[in-house]
């Protein structure tokens, strides 16, 4: 029987980096010039995050070369969107160094580009290129360096790979962004959360909640689109002090106005599972798996089947897993559970 990998010690890891980097320049991605043009671009990148979801990762690089290939010579937010999932592809097929010299090009035509030197450093790092793995995550703090969030994550890298005395570095710079804003308070609470000091973190994006809303209310501003990184984050960090039901609250305050992200909805199928509503993590599962642009769908397919397993419903989670490996034929411990639900 499936069993939920539940209380895990969460490492912003490569990949998912990659991924958030992706996403996040692809809210704004446009397109210049032909309009056959765009809608062919377009197209191939969907099949590339097509790709790229099934675990092919060959066939992605060439729906991404394809994508690129349109538009020789030009280069928008759409070209560095299609570039980042490409070097991401790149990285998952075994070519690094393929990924490291998609980055170079990014870095090349922007040499400012924060994100490109921060994960080409995270590729360095995957190939055990320390020196040149610090020398971009130097380079991504200069042209970033009041992101508490870059901190955050260069220190979860080095921590990863050992590099304590390091990773110590860049969490101590960081920790010395001052001041009372929003800004400051989330850069210190993300910090704090990425370093397992839970309490202070909660403090940090309290009072940074707070000057959200009080600044709203100043201003008449929509403060709501920061109000709910600080609440995702808040969820984080009471729930790795144990204190699920609270951090649940967070989550689902949260998901309301965020209903698609599918990582968010993962975590409360995650929470009600570890309660034992079994019925209550299928539907969050369920819901992140009807969402139309996923990156984690394999932990939300499992936890379905996870779910339905825990529920007595047998024959649909046998259902459930013959369509999953058809998608993941690969899977040797999702294969293991198949045999055990043809028993049942």
């Amino acid at each position: 029987m499936i069993i939920m990998n539940v209380n895990k010690k969460r490492f912003r890891k490569y990949r998912s980096a990659a991924v958030a980097a992706a996403a996040a320049v692809s809210l704004s991605i446009s397109g210049c010039g032909d309009k056959k043009q765009v809608q062919n671009v377009q197209s191939y990148r969907q099949e590339g995050l097509n790709r790229l979801d099934q675990g092919d990762y060959e066939g992605a690089i060439l729906a991404f070369n394809q994508a690129l290939n349109e538009r020789v010579g030009v280069v928008s937010n759409l070209e560095i969107d299609i570039n980042l999932y490409k070097a991401y592809a790149q990285a998952e097929a075994g070519k690094t160094r393929d990924a490291v010299d998609t980055y170079t090009a990014l870095v090349e035509y922007d040499d400012k580009n924060a994100d490109a030197y921060y994960l080409r450093g995270c590729a360095y790092m995957s190939m055990k290129e320390t020196d040149l793995a610090a020398e971009d995550f130097k380079q991504a703090v200069k042209y970033n360096k009041d992101s508490g969030e870059l901190y955050a994550s260069i220190y979860e890298q080095l921590t990863l790979a050992g590099m304590l005395d390091e990773a110590a570095g860049y969490l101590e710079q960081g920790l010395k962004i001052k001041g009372d804003s929003a800004a400051a308070c989330i850069s210190r609470g993300r910090l704090y959360l990425a370093s397992g000091g839970y309490a202070s973190a909660e403090e940090e994006l309290k009072k940074a909640l707070a000057e959200i809303e009080e600044d709203g209310k100043k201003n008449k501003k929509n403060e709501k689109n920061d109000s709910m990184a600080v609440t995702l984050y808040l969820g984080e960090a009471i729930r790795a002090q144990g204190r699920d039901d609270e951090a649940a609250e967070y989550f689902e305050e949260y998901v309301k106005e965020h209903p698609t992200d599918t990582k968010v909805l993962y975590e409360l199928g995650e929470l009600a599972f570890e309660e034992g509503a079994y019925d209550q993590a299928f539907t969050y599962f369920e819901q992140g798996l009807s969402c139309e642009n996923i990156i984690n769908r394999r932990e939300l397919w499992t936890g379905k089947i996870a779910a339905l397993e825990y529920m007595g419903d047998f024959i649909s989670a046998k259902q459930e897993m013959k369509k999953y490996l058809k998608s993941y034929p690969n899977d040797e411990q999702a294969r293991r559970e198949f045999k055990f639900l043809k028993t049942r």
